[in-house]
């Protein structure tokens, strides 16, 4: 089992597979549906910043299964203290001689059958409501 901790957020989010991942360069957004009474038909945003990778795998065996937050019910995601990849994708997608090291967070977005792994440096999150901008942009890559 992985070693690492479980970050509580702010808003509650729906466990059913539907998510959308944007990813462009050093950021990346995953909007998962809201489970929010008071923001019904919104969406929960977790923007990560300084992003050096990205990685999604639709199964049922996340890696941070058993990881879990200390109060129940509430929604959660995992960052993997313990975790190889910096180095790993440091050795696999920098020139050997240059002077980047390796660096960032894990973070896992676990979802019903499905997993986000983001390395970067940090995240904030946000409701989106059906009247902002982005809403239906996203909401039309939801099944």
């Amino acid at each position: 089992m992985q070693s690492g901790k479980a970050i509580t957020l702010k808003y509650l989010y729906d466990h059913i597979e539907d998510s959308v991942l944007i990813f462009s360069c050093e950021k990346c957004s995953v909007y998962l549906v809201a489970d929010e009474k008071q923001y019904a038909d919104s969406l929960v945003k977790l923007e990560f910043k300084g992003v050096q990778c990205v990685r999604s795998v639709r199964t049922d065996c996340s890696p941070v299964v058993g990881i879990y937050p200390k109060e129940f019910g509430v929604s959660y995601i995992v960052e993997l203290t313990e975790s190889k990849w910096p180095v790993e994708a440091h050795q696999l997608y920098v020139y050997a001689d240059a002077s980047i090291e390796p660096r960032g967070r894990h973070f896992v977005v676990s979802n019903h059958d499905i997993f986000h792994e983001i390395l970067a440096e940090s995240f904030t999150e946000t409701i989106i409501q059906p009247d902002d901008n982005e809403y239906d942009v996203v909401k039309s890559q939801l099944s």
